[in-house]
């Protein structure tokens, strides 16, 4: 009888570790799908989870992506890899950020969603699905510049307005850390640039005056307009106007 209590012991030990053991080998082995297919799916679940962490970015990441999806239909994490592409603006997809919305409608989600409508010039809806990702968010400087540019684009200056004043707000705290990196220092920068071409917009020179001293202070006068896919302001130096 003792051997046998053994026997069951040592089968109970090994059973977890020998799961392990597979999983990680079949997601390291494609070959090994068909197989995979047929098992429940918690653990083709499994199978694609540990395919995505291989993933990474770029180029090569899409394969991965695609093999997780297949293995997961309803893996969140992969479509939402999917949606925001290889890391390039250009491969944003808007049917895998839909899917990926609905099985989680993160801020993250919204904005690839947001990202591939305004790279596609639907500006409204674009807006739209950003204000839906600053919904989902915590007071992020990203998402509201992000909806006020859309906003800007559509034609709806006055929530523009509100999202690069809140935003500059939020980027000009952060900026004044001196831990913080230089991208922050960047987004300032546009974030009043583009309050120019708004407050310009709107008949308010007093404002758009005031923020592209604070933009550029060495420039008397800012002329800031839409380019396709950014703002370019122009401006004469202090001195080289106080000569003329």
């Amino acid at each position: 009888m003792r051997p046998v209590l053994w026997g069951l012991l040592i089968v109970v030990v090994c059973m977890p570790l020998a799961f392990v053991l597979f999983l990680v080998t079949a997601a390291k082995y494609p070959v090994l799908d068909p197989f995979t297919m047929k098992l429940p799916s918690d653990v083709r679940a499994a199978v694609a989870d540990l395919t995505l962490r291989k993933a990474g970015v770029g180029k090569d990441s899409a394969k991965l992506v695609n093999r997780a999806i297949e293995l997961d239909p309803e893996s969140a994490d992969a479509w939402g890899r999917r949606c925001h592409g290889d890391d390039n603006r250009a491969t944003y997809d808007q049917g895998a950020c839909r899917k990926a919305i609905a099985l989680d409608p993160s801020a993250w989600n919204y904005s690839g969603l947001g990202t591939a409508q305004e790279d596609a010039k639907d500006f409204c809806a674009a807006e739209d699905s950003y204000t839906s990702a600053i919904k989902a968010s915590q007071n992020s400087a990203y998402y509201l510049r992000n909806m006020a540019r859309a906003a800007l684009r559509c034609g709806h200056t006055g929530a523009a307005i509100a999202g690069f004043e809140v935003a500059e707000g939020l980027d000009a705290k952060a900026a004044a850390d001196p831990n913080e990196d230089d991208d922050v220092k960047t987004d300032l920068l546009s974030d009043r640039e583009y309050l120019v071409v708004a407050y310009d917009r709107t008949t308010q020179p007093a404002k758009a005056a005031a923020i592209c001293a604070k933009a550029h202070g060495d420039w008397r006068t800012c002329q800031c307009v839409l380019t396709d896919t950014d703002v370019k302001c122009s401006g004469a130096p202090v001195e080289a106007a106080s000569k003329k």
